[in-house]
């Protein structure tokens, strides 16, 4: 079993109830902000509505920008939070990732059963295309469960922004 939505999945972006696009239209919560020589990073966090794949409760966006560049490519990393959930739940999300990617590099889940999504630490590991973007369901005792999408904004389609004339 997957938890694909019932409506219309071209693409794994497809999967998720919330409209990712629309975060910055919502009302979230800085929750970190990290500075180095080079970048300067902000996460911002918002609880859902609705659990993604009937788990992930709460989202968080990674934004970095670089400190001598500014440029609409600034890499986004989205994360999503699973507080509560079960070993067949991790395995669900899992499945649905290998319908769209593939197995992951480890070749993990091709074999995978409940007693390795039971395990305490572990992470599944997809690269897409050349490694424009990355998907991981990582695991740890200190950090708990999450889903992340390294470079979001690599699987994104160009958006044209029509700014007013004046």
């Amino acid at each position: 079993m997957n938890y694909l939505n019932d409506k219309k999945t071209e693409s794994f972006l497809d999967c998720f109830n919330y409209d990712l696009t629309q975060f910055f239209r919502d009302e979230y919560t800085e929750v970190e902000s990290v500075e180095t020589q080079a970048t300067f990073m902000v996460i911002n966090e918002k609880e859902l509505d609705k659990p993604e794949f009937g788990i992930f409760n709460r989202l968080q966006f990674r934004i970095f920008y670089d400190k001598e560049t500014i440029t609409a490519d600034n890499p986004v990393n989205v994360k999503f939070i699973a507080d509560s959930y079960t070993p067949a739940d991790i395995k669900n999300v899992a499945d649905t990732i290998h319908e769209f990617f593939g197995l992951d590099d480890s070749g993990i889940c091709a074999t995978a059963s409940i007693d390795t999504y039971s395990q305490n630490e572990y992470d599944l590991f997809w690269t897409i295309g050349d490694g424009e973007s990355f998907i991981s369901i990582e695991k740890s005792e200190s950090e708990g469960l999450s889903l992340n999408i390294l470079f979001y904004n690599n699987l994104t389609k160009p958006q044209v922004v029509d700014f007013p004339k004046y």
